[in-house]
């Protein structure tokens, strides 16, 4: 089953809420990326759920809902409709409209529906929407693939760089294995460094990041941003991606190193000391973040978490 979902979740989707009012008028939701389209004539949509959700009984007994697609900047509310917690509408802006289901405030798009039909289909149920309202913005969506929350515009905004030839880019790697990490020795002073190059590039180019992972025997299949900044000496953008990889018994130099054998004192400078530990924190807390910013100062941009929720 493990590999099903692996294939499943090749298929990048967004995000949403889907919400309704339970017997006491109370909102409830959770996170789901089932989401479609039916029919345009009339306006239909579907939305699965698990059977072992204990939203069941208000969604299947109720008779209408809403379905909030989640923008970039929302995915804390992805979250917090993915885990367990007492009042999940409490720290958010929402709404009702038409049909009295709760609507969050600066979704991408939402759907305001009545229930059309509710069909069991092997361990979920397909809940079936006739929309009653609904309407869209210009906000670029939460993307969801294999597992991760995807930050399309700072990607985008990544690659643009990388690609201009005026700027001074260096781009790396954080890559795990079995909970180690890969770290490269210097051989002439035993400096400790991630394994980096100009480009991301491609495994046929020798040159570049996925081409020196290559002839490493360094197979990455996906790759994530972790880590922008600049540095403040010379203003070079380091651009650093986290990846987790299946083997690492076939590496043809370099070393992968335990979590708390790690000689921290070794590694390079202050700035991969800092980026490294907070990849160990946010790899024990299964939700990483990308840091935006120069060497001293920046923020978590983006929280991802491996979700299975959704």
């Amino acid at each position: 089953m493990r590999n099903f979902q692996q294939a499943l979740g090749s298929f990048p989707t967004g995000v949403t809420v889907v919400t309704t009012l339970d017997k006491d008028s109370k909102p409830i939701g959770f996170t789901a990326n089932s989401f479609t389209s039916v029919s345009l004539e009339p306006h239909l949509i579907l939305i699965c759920i698990d059977k072992a959700s204990f939203n069941i009984e208000a969604f299947s007994k109720g008779n209408h809902f809403a379905v909030s697609i989640l923008s970039e900047s929302q995915h804390q509310i992805s979250n917090t409709f993915a885990l367990p917690a007492t009042d999940r509408f409490d720290q958010i802006n929402w709404e009702p409209k038409i049909t009295g289901s709760p609507i969050i405030n600066e979704s991408v798009a939402w759907f305001d529906c009545i229930k059309d039909s509710f069909i069991d289909a092997g361990d979920h149920f397909i809940l079936i929407g006739q929309v009653q309202a609904f309407d869209s913005s210009t906000n670029t969506p939460l993307v969801y693939l294999r597992g991760n929350y995807v930050n399309l515009s700072l990607e985008k905004k990544m690659l643009l760089a990388i690609e201009n030839e005026d700027t001074k880019i260096l781009v790396g790697a954080l890559i795990e294995w079995r909970k180690k990490i890969f770290l490269l020795k210097d051989e002439s002073d035993g400096v400790l460094n991630f394994p980096s190059a100009t480009r991301l590039g491609s495994v046929d180019d020798d040159n570049s990041l996925l081409g020196k992972l290559q002839k490493l025997q360094i197979s990455i299949t996906e790759h994530y941003l972790f880590s922008v900044f600049e540095n403040s000496d010379d203003k070079t953008s380091l651009i650093y991606y986290r990846a987790q990889v299946e083997d690492g018994l076939s590496v043809t130099a370099g070393q992968f190193y335990e979590f708390d054998t790690i000689p921290f004192e070794r590694l390079a400078d202050e700035a991969s000391r800092i980026m490294l530990k907070r990849y160990i924190v946010e790899r024990e807390l299964n939700a990483f973040g990308i840091f935006v910013g120069k060497e001293s100062e920046g923020k978590v941009e983006a929280i991802t978490k491996t979700n299975n929720n959704l």
